[in-house]
Formats: structure tokens, sequence, C-alpha cells
């Protein structure tokens, strides 16, 4: 069987034995007197194939198969889609051209693309069950209504159509629900990593082809998450069959438009926009990590109106973000504050993605009655435990385990910390990219080496205002090459202050700048002084003088800050620490952001002047 579905000529034995990797291991007459000898019934290999399949592929579920019975010879008026096709592997040598003659078969060619029959492999329960024995199976046949009703479905349309870097994509059984999931409201609170962005742009893309007029608009954190779903779209679309790919008449970053199918049509489309109320554009909404919006309710509630008169869906998808005071997202996950009865919840953890779990059955059972330790250990695969070693358990909890953390600890909330991130903030790749500035430049530098990561972060002042230029990490990168790329920043920018770690590690690093560059200041760290940094900062934050990234690791190393006060009175800021660190890019930012207090050391005051040219 191998080597005639590996043969590339017409199927006779020696094809065969070469598809096989069989040729020269025995002589082929030993295989032809075999075949000459042997009789057996198709339909017998039919059933023996369909047995091995049923006991190998479908125990406990279904199997569904694509068949080409073209060539197998059929007769009757009632046979489906009855046709006259040449049979490719009948030979012809030796015999008139009446030798390869027509062969009835069921099977029909539309736009050139075999649409075959379907058949669906379905537990039975005509027997009773044996121990230690598998499901008794028996074959349903579907007919060409049950394949076009599936088809013209999204979650069909996705698995039967579409495919991704050449593979068939396979959803999730939570995909399934979601896709089938008519309501006007949708609410699901997710694990990171579990396809939702890819599901949703699926579902939109399937949609455009499936109706006349379709809009879907995709809502994002910010404008690269906007860019993404349509970059998923169109690559999903590339590699959809021609026969059912509609024509693209618009493509750009942030939209696809794709032609009606007869005169009189209207265009389907698709739109991605970042973070902002997506006014005049009616169909489905679909509000992606909304709970990481700063403007979230403006959003929802510019949103709600858009469907009203399309009668479309609006879709609120995110991973938690603590219990966000005034956070739209929490508030109809929970239901805490009052009830949104119009709204389905769908809630996706970790354990029920077959890329996490080893065990996705029994983990939607026992895994939600486990504390987070035990069921990683028994249901989570090497990632999901690389991941658990390496966050705290309430960002672990949050990020993956739809947990939403009470943030009553942080010394900065979400609320505090959102408003002063931006959208588009464009950071340097290099100190040679930063363009003239306006205002002051002023630099901090946390000292990492072996367990923790260095960490330079460049602000721009204004007016007191802090604006971020330039983050750069340094992971396990020796002293030497460290204080050479100072060196190099404090020799190609006009730095006017760098306040750097000389706690421990960083003693000698601090000094040899020092020497060499006096506006570089020592910092030694330590519970007043952290103290005092914080609080600046915070009060920066308050006041929204502060311009950072809208980046998602950025934002939790800034919540992650959490004040404690020691039996003996004293005051400490710290972050638990993970494989990546204890928020060392905070401290290189609160660092940078300090209120300079002047000589507050005493002493004579210090004026350095360099030429630069």
């Amino acid at each position: 069987m191998t080597g005639w579905l590996l043969a590339d000529r017409p199927g006779a034995v020696t094809s065969a034995l070469v598809g096989a990797e069989l040729a020269g291991k025995s002589h082929h007459a030993a295989f032809h007197r075999f075949f000459a000898r042997a009789v057996w019934s198709v339909d017998e290999v039919g059933i023996e194939l369909m047995r091995w399949a049923a006991q190998h592929c479908a125990v406990g579920g279904a199997l569904q198969l694509a068949i080409d019975d073209t060539v197998v010879k059929k007769k009757g008026p009632k046979v489906f889609g009855l046709g006259t096709y040449l049979d490719p592997v009948r030979s012809s040598r030796g015999r008139d051209a009446g030798a390869r003659a027509p062969r009835r078969g069921s099977c029909r060619r539309r736009h050139t693309r075999f649409a075959p029959r379907t058949y669906q492999v379905e537990p039975t329960t005509k027997r009773p069950s044996i121990p230690g024995r598998r499901a008794v199976l028996t074959l349903v046949k579907r007919t060409p209504q049950e394949l076009g009703d599936w088809l013209a479905t999204e979650a069909g349309f996705i698995a039967g159509l579409c495919s991704f870097d050449s593979e068939p994509i396979v959803l999730e059984p939570y995909q399934v629900a979601f896709l089938e999931n008519r309501s006007r409201f949708r609410w699901v609170t997710k694990s990171r990593q579990v396809g939702y962005s890819f599901i949703v742009a699926l579902e939109a893309l399937a949609r455009c082809h499936l109706r006349d007029g379709y809009t879907a608009v995709f809502v994002s954190y910010n404008l690269d998450d906007a860019k993404e779903k349509i970059l998923l779209a169109r690559q999903v679309y590339e590699e959809m069959p021609l026969a059912y790919q509609k024509k693209l008449v618009v493509d750009s970053k942030t939209e696809l438009a794709f032609e009606p199918i007869g005169k009189g049509g209207r265009i389907s489309r698709i739109l991605s926009v970042p973070s902002k109320p997506p006014r005049g554009k009616k169909g489905d909404i679909v509000l992606d990590e909304l709970a990481h919006y700063v403007n979230d309710r403006q959003v929802y509630t510019g949103s709600t109106a858009l469907i009203l008169r399309s009668n479309g869906q609006l879709t609120g998808v995110s991973t938690p973000l603590g219990r966000r005071r005034r956070g739209i997202f929490w508030e109809i996950a929970t239901e805490e504050l009052r009830k949104y009865p119009h709204h389905r919840r769908q809630e996706v953890p970790w354990w029920l993605c077959r890329f996490f779990s080893n065990d996705i059955e029994r983990a939607a059972v026992e895994a939600p009655l486990l504390p987070t330790e035990e069921r990683v250990a028994r249901f989570g695969r090497p990632t999901i435990v690389e991941q658990f070693d390496s966050l705290p358990l309430e960002d672990f909890q949050q990020e993956l385990e739809c947990r939403f953390v009470d943030e009553s600890y942080s010394f900065y909330s979400y609320d505090l910390i959102l408003p002063n991130t931006r959208d588009g903030l464009e950071l340097c790749d290099d100190f040679t990219d930063l363009p003239f500035p306006e205002g002051r430049l002023v630099a901090g530098f946390d000292v990492g080496r072996s367990h923790d990561r260095s960490e330079l972060a460049l602000f721009e002042e204004v007016g007191g205002r802090f604006v971020c230029r330039l983050l750069r990490s340094y992971d396990r990168v020796p002293f030497a090459e460290q204080e050479a790329d100072l060196s190099r920043m404090l020799n190609t920018l006009p730095i006017a202050r760098l306040s750097i770690d000389k706690s421990g590690i960083g003693m000698n690093l601090a000094e040899n700048l020092g020497r060499a560059f006096p506006q570089v200041v020592g910092e030694a760290f330590m519970s007043a002084s952290k103290e005092r940094w914080c609080t600046d900062f915070k009060i920066l934050l308050q006041r929204r003088d502060v311009d950072l990234p809208r980046d998602r690791e950025l934002v939790a190393q800034l919540h992650s800050i959490k004040r404690r006060v020691m039996p003996s009175g004293n005051v400490t800021f710290e972050a638990e620490r993970t494989n990546r660190g204890h928020a060392d890019r905070f401290w290189a930012i609160v660092l940078v952001c300090q209120k300079e207090r002047g000589q507050a050391r005493g002493g004579e005051a210090e004026v350095g002047v360099r030429v630069i040219g």
C-alpha cells in the first residue's frame, strides 16, 4: 500500500517497489508471482483500513475522512454526481484507445478543485461496552448538503478551507464554542497565548467570504497589535484555494476589503485600529485586550452604539489586569458591581489548550479544584512549568489562569500607570539614532551581571516632563563591555546626568565612569533612597508628567513594586525575584526621574566642562 501511495508513475508492481524502497532487495519476479496468485476484495481492504483508522485515530471521538472514489466502479440512476472520468492509472499499452474506457464515479469537480464526499466515524451504542476494548464504531456517510452546510459555517470554513504556514488549521474546542456563540455580546476572559487574536482574525476572514457587505472592526491594545491581526488574515487568505477566494481590492496594513461575488453586491471589509472608539464603523466589533486600554470605558461605550442598527456582535477579549478601579472589562466579567444579563461569558485558562496541557479532558474537570502549584505539576507541559518558575505567583495566575488579582498591595496601580503610556512612542535602537534634544538628556543605570540584567533608561526632560527615548538591556554582558557602551553614550550625547547604582557589584563601574565623566552620579540603593525615588516617580505619574512606551512587560514591572512596612518600622520597596530579574528596568527609570535636590550632602558645588568636537 505504501509503495502505491508514493509511486510517481502508473500503478504497476515495479513502480510500487520503487515507492516502497524495496527495489533491488528481492527480485521483482517474486512480487509479480505473489500478486498473480493472491486474490482479495477491494471492499475488504477498505474495511481493514477503516478498522485500523478507527482503532488508532477515533477513540472516544469522531474521525472525518475525505475519500476519492472517482475510479471505483459504480452504476445506477440514483448515484449522486454520476459522471464520466478517465481512469488515470489504467495502462493502455498495447491496446486500443477503447481500453482506457471511462469509469463511473460519485465525485464531482467544481472550479478545477476536487470536492470529495465526507465520511464520519462515530461511536455507536448498539453494543454494550466491554472493559479493555475500544469503542465500537460505525461509518456515517455525509450528504453533499451536509458538506455544504458545514462549509457555510465559520468553523467549517476555517477547518475545511484554511491553512497557516502550509499546515491545516485545527481548532481547539473553546475556539469552536467561540465561533458558534451567536449572542450580541461575547465576553472572553482568557489566558495569554491561547490563540484568540488568531481566531478573531480567522472569523472575520471567513465571514467576509460567507457574507455580502460584512464589516469587522478590530480594536487593539496598540498599533502594532492592530497591524498583526491584518497580517494574520492576509496570510491565511493567501493560502486559501483560489476557487474559494474573493478578489482582494484593498490591501493595507490596517484594512482588507473583498470584492462581492455578483453584481450589485457590497464590499466586505476587515478594519483594525488601535485603542480608540471606532466611530462611524458599523458591523462586528472586537475589543482585543480591553482590560489594558487606558480609555477602556470610553472605547466600550462608543462601540456599543455601532452594533445597534447593523445587527452585529460586540466581543470583549482580554487577559485580566487586576481589579482596576472603574475597569469595564473586570466589571462585566465578574458582575461584582452590577448584572450584565445580555453578555455571554467564556473563560479559557491555560489548561484548556492542548499546547499547554497534557490532558485537556481531565484538566477541565480536576484543574479548577486544585491549587496553582499542583495543577501545573499535574497537567502542565514543560512550557507552562517554565512560565510558572519564571513569574511571581500572582502574575502567573493573572496572565495564564484568568485570575483578577487584588492590586491593593501594589504601590503603582494600573489606573496610575496606564495614562502615562503612549502608543506610537518610538524608542531609539542606538545612541546615534537619537535626534538633537530639545531639553535635557538624563539617564539611569541599574547594574546586574550574572543573576539580573543591567538596564539603561534614557529620558529627555522638557519643562519637568520626562519622555522616554531609549531602553536597553545588558543580559550577562561583561562589566568591561557595559562600561565601554556607557562611555560611548557619554561621548556621543550631551548627557546632563547619569545616575548609576554604586552598591555592591556596581561600585567599580560607578567609580571608573565617575572619574572620566563628571556628570555621572553614583547612587546607593538603601531603604531611604528607594523610598525617595519611588515617591518622586509616583508624584510624576499622578501629574501625568511621564511618557512611557505602551509595553506590557514594562507595565507589569511597574505594577509589581510593593511597599511593605517591616517590624522595625522601616519601609521597603521590592518586587518578587524571577529568572528575568527583580524589576531592574523599573529601578533604572526611577533613577532617571528622581527629583534633583541639589547639594544635599553639603560641600561646594562642582562644575564640569567638557569640549565635544
